[in-house]
């Protein structure tokens, strides 16, 4: 089987949950509750209850199985629930969360006090980006954090359990889709290339509405392989997707040259969120001298911005320093706050809260260091950092200037739908997938479009563009890189790879000459050549992702440039 294969075992539509009916009056039915696969057991006066058509559990013993924390404030009669860094709030008698304190989430049943215990109803376990299933038929109800759900299928594929986990753990639609012996031939052709399975490396997960998405990377003897598994909010798989990942690289060591000093800092100290960094300086220099904030692209990325064979942002802090500038670069919150980008929170996060107030917060340290010249502080922003640039400036950066490499004044899900399209025009035209996958980013696109007619408030609930939450986009959106970057009066240096297969020379950088056009501040630089990330790359898959995995470094003319540009500032 060829790596770049990616086996689609599952996409299925997800259709209208519907609860269970009332339960009739009476005595009341028992229900078996288990949380991660073991069964609780309950006083009978602290077990479960269905009230109406709500499934209602006591939180203080659910909650302690599922390592929750769970706090009960009798005077404002409000529970308040925490886990992974993120806390829900929810007053008795009322049916109406609030998340992290700032966004509200309607749940299916209000909190209710019997006796000295607190009850929840049981969707808001989904509310906390938890797994939950409930067949009242059966009476049976189970809840599941999606790191055991995906080791529990993971583990019943490796022990060769494919009925179990199909007749267990299949949607009726995705049983249909996928039989049983598929199912087998699919896990079973991964043996060969991949050798044998030994663990899940790392997981994350991402809901979206009553849909939860859990991605994890498998470990097997011969190589790694991305596992994505969406699930709806019965608890059952809709959707399943081996996809090869390529092989681990490290970047080249480096050692701290010469002449330059680093050390520990934390950017935005004494908030919720402070964030690991290094400032890299020269030693010894007798007067203030400038300094950089460096921002990185998208995804959850360390202060080295790595990729694979690749830290960027080490190659630019190293080589800056040398030439007399200091340089800070730090931990991105989603790198160092994972937790606060999954389950219902995820819905609302956006590049204010990921990227640009901590950019601002970067900044401002370095003014209030007395060995920087606070009015040659600088911005050096990469892939998103670079489109991000302008708004950090304008939402309290106040930078001397800007250094936007391989950045777009484009709308993001722009450039996500070019990228995708790229990869499936690449297909052979008899590809049966080529024409599905074109219909399904098509349909992306159209979603996407759809967000300027919509408010905050409807992003919120709308369906996610490209995977993403559909709030992210509208909210970024509503600040246009291209129109404030046309309001700039400070010095600009754009910078591009000429062999950039993410952003690209002939659209993204022609759009930053047309935007920033009699802009006399502005200096524009293609380096041919260059990938994404400014490193030199002729061989073996060139032009594809696989090419990050041979190590590299950040081309010396391009670190000269960068150098050069922020001492010629006056």
């Amino acid at each position: 089987m060829s790596k770049k294969l990616t086996l689609l075992l599952a996409s299925l539509l997800l259709g209208l949950s519907v609860w269970p009916a009332p339960a009739v009056h009476g005595a009341e039915p028992k229900v078996i509750f288990s949380v991660n696969n073991e069964v609780l057991q309950f006083p009978a006066n602290e077990a479960p209850l269905i009230t109406g058509n709500v499934l209602m559990v006591p939180i203080r013993k659910v909650g302690k199985a599922l390592g929750l924390e769970v706090v009960y404030i009798q005077k404002e009669k409000k529970l308040e629930l925490s886990r992974n860094g993120q806390q829900l709030d929810i007053k008795v008698g009322t049916n109406e969360a609030v998340i992290n304190g700032k966004d509200k989430l309607a749940i299916n049943g209000k909190v209710i006090l019997r006796g000295n215990l607190v009850f929840v109803p049981f969707s808001l376990f989904n509310a906390m980006g938890l797994i939950s299933s409930y067949d009242s038929a059966a009476g049976q109800a189970a809840v599941i954090s999606p790191q055991n759900y995906a080791g529990t299928v993971t583990g019943l594929l490796t022990s060769g359990k494919y009925e179990q986990l199909w007749q267990r753990y299949f949607d009726k639609t995705a049983k249909t889709a996928m039989p049983v012996m598929k199912l087998q031939q699919a896990w079973e052709g991964l043996v060969e290339p991949y050798g044998t399975y030994n663990k899940l490396t790392s997981l994350s997960s991402h809901q979206d509405g009553e849909q939860i998405t859990i991605k994890s990377t498998a470990s097997f003897a011969k190589g790694d392989l991305a596992i994505t598994i969406t699930v709806n909010s019965n608890g059952k798989i809709t959707g399943l997707w081996f996809s090869p990942l390529a092989p681990s690289a490290a970047a080249p060591e480096l050692k701290l040259p010469e002449g330059v000093t680093e050390e520990e800092v934390t950017v935005g100290a004494g908030t919720s969120h402070p964030l690991k960094g290094l400032l890299t300086l020269p030693a010894n220099s007798p007067h203030p001298v400038p300094s950089v904030v460096l921002v990185q692209g998208s995804g959850a990325s360390d202060r080295d911005e790595t990729v694979l064979g690749y830290k960027p942002f080490r190659d630019i802090a190293y080589s800056l320093a040398k030439q007399g500038i200091a340089v800070l670069r730090y931990d991105k919150r989603s790198y160092s706050y994972p937790e606060q980008f999954t389950g219902a929170a995820a819905a609302t996060i956006n590049v204010k809260d990921e990227v640009v107030d901590d950019a601002v917060a970067a900044a401002n340290l370095l003014k209030a260091d007395q060995r920087m010249d606070s009015a040659r502080v600088y911005l050096a922003g990469h892939s998103l950092g670079g489109m991000l640039a302008p708004r950090i400036d304008s939402e309290g950066g106040k930078f001397a200037g800007l250094i936007l490499l391989a950045g777009s004044p484009r709308n993001l899900w722009e450039i996500m739908y070019d990228q995708n399209m790229a990869v499936i025009n690449s297909l052979p035209d008899g590809d049966p997938v080529k024409a599905q996958a074109a219909a399904a980013v098509n349909a992306e696109l159209t979603k996407a479009k759809a967000l300027a007619a919509m408010t905050l408030e409807q992003a919120k609930t709308a369906s996610s563009v490209f995977k993403i939450p559909a709030y992210y986009f509208k909210e970024m959106d509503m600040h246009n890189t291209a129109e404030l970057a046309r309001k700039l009066t400070k010095p600009v240096l754009v910078l591009q790879g000429g062999d950039d297969f993410q952003v690209y020379p002939t659209t993204d950088f022609s759009l930053w000459k047309e935007v920033l056009k009699g802009d006399a501040a502005a200096s524009f630089k293609l380096y041919p050549g260059l990938n994404h990330f400014f490193v030199n790359y002729e061989g073996k898959d060139a032009g594809t992702a696989a090419e990050y995995n041979t190590p590299g470094m950040v081309d010396e003319q391009v670190l000269s440039d960068m150098g050069q540009w922020i001492m010629g500032q006056q």
